[in-house]
């Protein structure tokens, strides 16, 4: 279950130079408070705290990974220093002298980095970084909207009170709400008493494309970028890449999954990201794919490249951090990395096909590595699927390089492991980060035994059989953070077919339900008189446990109390209703009357939890 934004009293936020009005609310979620400003404008979403965890972690994480990097180039330079310093002094007394008019010892710094939240909203998320962060500079929270501006700094003057030491920002802890509730004058002055000096978050209203384009220049570039639109992110990204450092991160939410893992807009997806959807149980992990390809294309026009550290598919939206680099060498690269997808429209067999070629020699004389860039060769298949007989939908081009960076989910979780930024969400963030390190690096898409039992109409075999099978039979095996039950491995989709009709030896199909068209029928070709295949290419050993299968399915041992999967919190959730001021300018996936419906219906269950008067 989603963790609950904690319901504040009147009387608690008025202290602090805050008055509620008589259709408005106040929340906490972790370190921060917020005030939402009235019933058209987009509410808190529960489920979305997640959202605002992980990245307040991540941001962290990549944040001491940074620090630590400038640290050792620091060294460098100082090692590399003191070596001149100790050459010079063997040279005449001039030298000597101009030499020691240089300090010869430098203390490193820790650097704070500068952080951007191009669709602020109420400020929530850049409150919490501002309260969380350690080694944060400051977060610009833009918005173009004036109402949310305003909300803003309310929740600012809540959260940032000129009379409260700086220091004490991040230990602040605003008081529950009392039992009783005092009502507050529906005339009582809204405006905040003031916004301490200091504060981390500075404030702007306006275009968040223009805004980013004004930062392209180097000493003006944001080293995080956090984009988390309603809808797309896509007419963000050209923007963003441009304006984050070297070594960046580039934080992007896209909650258009209707478009991403959808199969009704194409046209869609294509105009949004340059790619294609396909019509697929693993349709998730290729909408995560569509969206990095979108990015590294934008980077690659500028001579930068993406490096992507985390890839989720969480709920109802996708969430990805890359870091991004100036390289043109490496951008070079990134045809190898892009393919199509060629999807049977009947039992979803798949094969790849790469824009490119890259190949790696080395030098005989030298010994050095080099690397030769040409055209990728194909088709990669015939015009009809080999087991089934069905034809082929093209999507992509898509991203097929890895998802995930290892060191970087190890880094992660040791921060969680730290104990020293605590959030409501950890068991999730735990359970979701580990199944993504895990993950095959090199073996694209997964597969859910329940939809291959279904295009065979056989019963479906249970997990860790299927497990010991392909560990036997020399593949390797790991589990999908994308669909609960999903299963990734570097075998090929006609092999976990083999799978299937060995075990459909010794548990037969009915030979009634295969019907002439069928995906069974193609998949069960040559069958006998008892409804078991006549051919299949290999065949796999089920009752041997292999040793390796109880990590595959349940992860480490620390890894037993995570959460993997998140259930469906409640009975109407998914995304907010954007602000009235912002639905013309951004893309939803659900008609409005259904957002109003979902909002009304969230509305309503908040008021049986709390009460009719908290609301």
């Amino acid at each position: 279950m989603a963790p609950q934004p904690i319901l504040l009293s009147a009387r608690t936020v008025a202290k602090y130079g805050i008055h509620i009005r008589a259709n408005e609310a106040a929340f906490r979620e972790n370190s921060a408070t917020i005030v939402m400003p009235s019933k058209e404008a987009a509410f808190l979403n529960p489920v979305q705290e997640f959202n605002r965890d992980l990245s307040t972690i991540a941001i962290i994480t990549w944040s001491q990974m940074l620090d630590g990097e400038k640290r050792q180039r620091f060294e460098a330079r100082n090692r590399a220093r003191s070596k001149r310093a100790k050459a010079v002094s063997g040279e005449p007394d001039a030298k000597r002298i101009k030499t020691d008019e240089e300090p010869h010892e430098h203390t490193y710094q820790s650097y704070k980095f500068k952080a951007l939240e191009a669709l602020s909203a109420t400020g929530l998320r850049s409150i919490r970084y501002a309260k969380e962060i350690p080694l944060l500079g400051f977060v610009q929270a833009n918005d173009l909207s004036a109402t949310a501006v305003q909300a803003l700094r309310r929740n600012l003057a809540l959260n940032f009170p000129p009379d409260r030491p700086v220091n004490e920002w991040i230990k602040m802890d605003v008081e529950q709400a009392d039992e009783e509730e005092h009502e507050v004058e529906a005339e009582a002055d809204p405006t905040p008493s003031g916004i301490h000096p200091d504060c981390k978050v500075h404030v702007n209203q306006g275009d968040a494309i223009s805004l980013m384009y004004e930062h392209r220049d180097l000493p003006k570039r944001y080293d995080l970028i956090d984009l988390d639109p309603y809808g797309t992110a896509s007419p963000f990204l050209d923007a963003a890449v441009q304006s984050v450092t070297d070594g960046g991160l580039l934080c992007v939410t896209c909650t258009d999954l209707a478009v991403l893992a959808g199969h009704n807009y194409p046209e869609k997806c294509f105009s949004l990201y340059g790619g294609v959807s396909i019509k697929a149980e693993y349709s998730h992990e290729a909408a995560l794919r569509l969206v990095l390809h979108s990015i590294s294309m934008a980077a690659g026009r500028y001579g930068r490249y993406v490096q992507p550290m985390l890839s989720l598919s969480i709920d109802f939206y996708l969430r990805v951090f890359v870091r991004v680099w100036s390289r043109p060498e490496t951008v070079k690269q990134n045809a190898s990395k892009t393919g199509l997808v060629y999807t049977c429209s009947k039992c979803s067999n798949f094969h790849i096909q790469p824009m490119g070629r890259c190949t790696e020699s080395q030098s005989s004389k030298t010994g050095h590595s080099t690397l030769k860039f040409g055209s990728a060769s194909g088709p990669p298949t015939d015009t009809h699927c080999a087991e089934c007989g069905g034809t082929f939908h093209v999507g992509g081009p898509m991203w097929f390089g890895p998802l995930h960076n290892r060191a970087f989910c190890d880094e992660l979780l040791a921060t969680l492991d730290s104990n020293k930024h605590p959030v409501h969400t950890e068991a999730r963030i735990r359970g979701m980060v580990s199944t993504a390190r895990d993950e095959l690096p090199d073996a694209p898409f997964y597969f859910h035994p329940a939809k291959i039992a279904g295009l065979f109409h056989c019963a479906s075999p249970a997990m860790a059989p299927m497990v010991h099978a392909l560990l036997h039979a020399g593949y390797r095996v790991s589990r999908s953070h994308c669909i609960p039950g999903s299963i990734k491995t570097n075998a090929t989709r006609g092999e976990i077919y083999d799978l299937y009709r060995t075990w459909i030896r010794t548990n037969p199909v009915n030979p009634e339900r295969l019907k002439e068209g069928s995906p069974a029928k193609g998949l069960l070709s040559h069958v006998r008189e008892d409804g078991t295949p006549a051919v299949q290419h290999r065949e796999f050993e089920w009752d041997v446990e292999h040793p390796d299968t109880h990590s595959v399915i349940h992860g480490s041992p620390t890894d037993n109390k995570a959460v993997r999967y998140q259930m469906n919190p409640q009975a109407n959730w998914g995304p907010g209703t954007a602000a009235k001021g912002h639905r013309k300018r951004v893309h939803r996936s659900l008609a409005p009357e259904e957002l109003d419906r979902r909002t009304d219906a969230w509305r309503k269950d908040r008021t049986q939890e709390v009460g009719e008067d908290t609301l």
